[in-house]
């Protein structure tokens, strides 16, 4: 039988110090089993919105480059395309 390998990134732990509040309001609303849960999904949501938010901005950046280069070809062939209008 072959060994199982796990897809799954290895699992490092870590201390994390939070507010006894803020530990206090997880506990309150967490819908997971364990504080462990509810700090994964957390994280991986808020990672979620943090990459969608890169790739918007990288996503207007180049837009507004190609507004900007598309501008520049209209105000250079503009005048040639209505010289054959008049």
């Amino acid at each position: 039988m072959e060994p199982h390998h796990s897809t799954r990134s290895p699992k490092v732990k870590t201390t994390v110090l939070f507010e006894k509040s803020l530990l206090e309001e997880i506990d309150e609303f967490n819908p997971f089993r364990t504080r462990k849960d509810f700090l994964d999904q957390a994280c991986k949501i808020y990672l979620e919105e943090l990459r969608r938010r890169v790739i918007d901005e990288k996503l207007a950046k180049a837009c507004s480059e190609a507004e900007a280069e598309d501008r520049y070809a209209n105000e250079e062939w503009e005048p040639i395309a209505l010289e054959g209008w008049k």
